[in-house]
């Protein structure tokens, strides 16, 4: 009887580490996922905050793209018809579409573009087949 409630305790035991290991499986899971969210969100934002800074070719179809090897950012610029340009930033992606950011910016001094106020965007404002970025 003492080795039958023996072994009980060892199944149930056991059972309980499988449950844990598998919960820390998953949990680990989750936060893999936030790193690499946050870390392809830096990228965006760095990458918005350098092609803001850059100087843009003047009015050209289509877009352009300037690329920062050192750290893997690229920023692109769209042209609109209305003066305005659509920024796009994101990091190099090796592993499918990286999160991209997005600003409005107006023309400034200098052949330089001013970010928009309130014109920063977690989406693309554009048809989707205008908000592809393939080139540069």
């Amino acid at each position: 009887m003492a080795l039958a409630m023996v072994l009980l305790v060892l199944l149930l035991g056991s059972g309980l580490l499988h449950a844990t290991r598998q919960q820390l499986d998953g949990a680990l899971s989750l936060v893999a996922d936030e790193r690499q969210f946050l870390l392809e969100q830096h990228q965006a934002l760095s990458a918005l905050a350098w092609g803001a800074q850059l100087t843009w070719p003047p009015q050209q179809q289509g877009w352009h793209c300037q690329r920062q090897p050192q750290f893997g950012w690229r920023a692109c610029v769209l042209h609109r018809d209305n003066g305005e340009a659509l920024l796009r930033g994101g990091g190099e992606s090796t592993a499918g579409e990286a999160l991209a950011l997005w600003q409005w910016l107006t023309p400034g001094e200098g052949g330089r573009w001013q970010p928009l106020a309130h014109g920063w965007l977690d989406f693309c404002p554009l048809s989707p087949s205008d908000c592809l970025a393939d080139e540069g």
